[in-house]
């Protein structure tokens, strides 16, 4: 394994929900998710809290991103799926997918969504 660099992030679930209740919620949604995350996390009883968690995910993969000088990312071309039984992949532009593999793990508490990611070179 190369260079290995590390992102974490903690959101608070409540402060999602007030923005995506808010009168800007639509449209900070659309800037930050992608189709496919706002289709999963709609489907959930929670739904807030699969947001948050992707959320601080995005949040996790800019810090290890930036930890190498690398060029900065847009949210929404940080996409955080669900592999097969339900852990989290992240799915990036190439020029960082070329070159480093992500992997990602977040969890939830009542009140919190917290994200780690570990990047390394390939």
């Amino acid at each position: 394994m190369g260079e290995i660099s590390i992102g974490v992030d903690i959101v608070s679930i409540d402060k999602i929900k007030t923005i995506l209740t808010s009168k800007i919620g639509k449209r900070f949604k659309h800037r930050i998710f992608t189709d496919s995350e706002i289709k999963f996390c709609t489907k959930k009883t929670n739904s807030y809290q699969h947001f948050a968690g992707r959320f601080a995910a995005k949040e996790a993969v800019k810090k290890a991103i930036l930890t190498k000088g690398l060029d900065n990312t847009k949210f929404k071309h940080i996409e955080i799926l669900s592999k097969e039984g339900g852990a989290p992949a992240i799915s990036l532009p190439q020029k960082y997918q070329s070159n480093y593999s992500f992997e990602c793990s977040i969890t939830h508490t009542g009140d919190n969504a917290l994200a780690f990611v570990l990047m390394h070179k390939k």
